[in-house]
């Protein structure tokens, strides 16, 4: 059932547990940024192990959030989808929905 701005409550439930199904559940939980390439004293640290579990951990979430997000957006009526295809997160899109409706 496609969200059509009267029956947010049931589709917030179910697209919940379509989001936890496909294993995208987490951007609406957690945020991330960009890991930083540079230390505090401006050395570059992008070839140290850490920098680059950082950065292999920031990648993954990336993809689950434009999967969430994907998801969100097929989961609206047609009519709806230009107010909320902008949002960059999955978290920002969800909150707005819920702002809305």
């Amino acid at each position: 059932e496609k969200l059509d701005g009267s029956n947010y409550d049931m589709w917030h439930r179910k697209i919940q547990f379509l989001l936890e199904d496909r294993e995208v559940l987490e951007p609406l939980l957690v945020t991330m940024s960009a890991p930083a390439t540079k230390d505090k004293d401006d050395k570059d640290i992008t070839s140290t192990e850490e920098y680059k579990t950082s950065l292999a951990a920031y990648q993954a979430w990336c993809k689950k959030d434009r999967k969430a997000r994907y998801t969100m957006l097929y989961c609206m009526h047609d009519d709806l989808i230009g107010e909320f295809e902008h949002y960059p997160t999955a978290k920002e899109m969800w909150d707005n929905i819920h702002s809305r409706y």
